[in-house]
């Protein structure tokens, strides 16, 4: 049996500025996970996601059934079960389209002008005078 070949340090590096990147990008996308207790599991996340989108354009081109046995490839059901923990752990991060679109939709409150009475489309006559 031979042994995988050994990841550069530079492919290392490489991956882990992806999951880094990746991190930011969440956090950004969705701000109730900006806590450092969340940190672990964005980073699973982020492996899962990375390794699922390398190993579906592996097998994208390839046929899905094997010609020797004529069953269905193992590398299938891997990719289905990750897609599975991807799909987990974006719910366990309120990652789901509808807590997104709830995030994407909220404006900043301005707190002083709400507790003085004022709305929002009032606040640049305000600042004129």
């Amino acid at each position: 049996m031979a042994l995988p070949a050994k990841q550069t340090r530079y492919r290392v590096r490489r991956r882990d500025q992806q999951i880094q990147r990746m991190t930011a990008h969440l956090r950004r996308l969705a701000p109730h996970l900006d806590n450092y207790l969340f940190t672990p599991t964005i980073h699973a996340f982020c492996r899962v996601t990375i390794t699922l989108e390398r190993s579906y354009a592996t097998i994208r081109d390839d046929s899905l059934i094997s010609a020797e046995t004529g069953e269905l490839r193992g590398s299938v059901d891997t990719v289905r079960k990750l897609a599975e923990t991807q799909s987990r752990l974006a719910r366990e991060l309120g990652l789901t389209p509808a807590t997104l679109r709830a995030f994407s939709k909220e404006k900043p409150v301005d707190l002083a002008a709400v507790m003085a009475g004022q709305d929002e489309d009032d606040e640049p006559q305000a600042l004129e005078n």
